[in-house]
């Protein structure tokens, strides 16, 4: 119910900036995290305890970077007239909000009832189009269907990589790096090239 009703209130009331993260905060990590403290341990999630679950999601991790992140057509960010300090603070707030929060929510909360009540690849479809219509708050322009289209293709696309990985190693940890390093790259970059 709460991955449908943020974007529904994303659409209607206008959450820019601070509204934005703090929405994704009350929303996304606060209420359920305190709904699930009450129905504590009511899907059970097995999962290999090997050291594979470290190395292997290491190493996809390290090449989707080289592919995904270093390619020449990825755009920049540019620090140009802005205040470095905000540029850290507004990535840490992102770190935590979408890096482990959408991690939290989307992937260990939600995709895993799913995939307990529907299995394996509903629950995976269903919570990455489930995490592409939550950027509709901050990656829309105003053409509805064309927002829509757009965050399936690019969010929904990664949110399949970050549910497929969720799925194969159950290894929180290693989604968040992944979610960390595609929202913080760009201005890591720019914060290192000033």
């Amino acid at each position: 119910m709460l991955a449908a009703l943020f974007p529904l209130i994303s659409a209607t009331i206008p959450l820019q900036g601070e509204l934005y993260v703090l929405g994704k905060l009350v929303l996304l990590i606060i209420i359920p995290c305190g709904l699930l403290l009450l129905v504590r341990r009511s899907v059970k999630i097995d999962f290999r305890k090997s050291a594979a679950r470290w190395w292997a999601p290491a190493i996809v991790i390290v090449l989707w970077v080289i592919v995904s992140q270093v390619a020449p057509w990825n755009s920049t960010f540019d620090i140009g007239g802005l205040d470095p300090a905000l540029v850290v603070t507004a990535a840490v707030a992102t770190a935590l909000t979408a890096g482990v929060g959408e991690e939290l929510f989307y992937r260990r909360w939600l995709q895993t009832r799913l995939e307990a009540g529907l299995g394996a690849w509903s629950g995976i479809v269903i919570g990455s189009l489930a995490f592409a219509l939550m950027h509709l708050g901050s990656h829309g322009t105003g053409e509805f269907f064309l927002d829509v289209a757009r965050v399936i293709v690019v969010q929904g696309s990664f949110g399949l990589f970050l549910g497929i990985m969720w799925w194969r190693y159950r290894n929180l940890f290693a989604n968040v790096v992944v979610h960390v390093i595609v929202n913080g790259w760009a201005v890591a970059a720019a914060l290192l090239a000033a």
